[in-house]
């Protein structure tokens, strides 16, 4: 019998499963140099579509504990990886977007009304409503979260959602392709916090641990704020490295 879907749990089907495979992986109920069960074992151990496995079984290999190989399934590698992740920043782009083997996998999704700050942060009046996304952006080199990530986008640009996480481009980028909207520049800040209370379960660690804070404001060619990212990196998970050469 497929394991029940817990329906109150608002991480979608795919995560799930690869949640539930890595906690498998990670407590070495598979040996290294196993293989694991079929997409078609896995499509009835789970009640999924083959789709959905394949996306899990995407996620677990991203976590760097499997290797998967057209024709020849799905061989477990390692039971544990490192936990710090390190971006170097060889150009300004660096700074606009996380590295392309980062995901993000999105918690929550819902309408919200805008307070004073951050409707002046916006450009907006206050009492707007935007869509406010909560999510965690997970690597294949680390066993927990890098960060938890808040995004800010108009409602209008909701039909976004459901592509978040399923391939590697930004969430900006996606508005640009569906909306037609242009992006011309980004205002990066980065400050040192702690874990919000809210996010430290998530993140694995306490409240109020040393955490980067960024916060990154994505605007067109009038200068509107089309979307506003906070990410909280607990420490010491995610380091940017930057090069700076003098000029001559």
């Amino acid at each position: 019998m497929a394991p029940r879907r817990d329906t109150a749990d608002p991480r979608p089907r795919y995560r799930q499963i690869a949640d539930e495979l890595l906690t498998q992986l990670r407590s070495g109920q598979h040996a290294i140099g196993t293989m694991l069960p079929t997409e078609t074992d896995l499509c009835a151990i789970y009640g999924a579509s083959r789709h959905t496995v394949r996306e899990a079984l995407r996620l677990v290999e991203e976590a760097g504990l499997v290797s998967r190989r057209q024709g020849s399934g799905t061989s477990v590698i390692a039971h544990e990886t490192p936990s710090r992740f390190v971006q170097d920043i060889t150009s300004m782009g660096g700074l606009l977007q996380y590295p392309e083997e980062t995901r993000l996998t999105v918690l929550h999704a819902r309408e919200t009304q805008m307070d004073a700050e951050t409707a002046a942060l916006l450009g907006v009046t206050t009492g707007d409503t935007w869509l406010r996304i909560e999510s965690l952006r997970r690597v294949r080199v680390t066993t927990a979260p890098i960060c938890f990530t808040t995004v800010l986008i108009p409602t209008e640009y909701a039909g976004v959602v459901e592509e978040i996480g399923m391939g590697h481009g930004p969430v900006y980028s996606l508005v640009e392709k569906h909306f037609g909207v242009q992006l011309a520049s980004v205002e990066v800040d980065l400050t040192a916090g702690g874990v919000p209370e809210s996010q430290a379960a998530l993140l694995d660690c306490e409240p109020g641990a040393p955490a980067l804070i960024i916060r990154r404001r994505y605007m067109d060619r009038n200068r509107r704020v089309f979307e506003m990212s906070d990410s909280c990196h607990p420490a010491p998970r995610f380091t940017y490295r930057a090069l700076v050469k003098r000029e001559s």
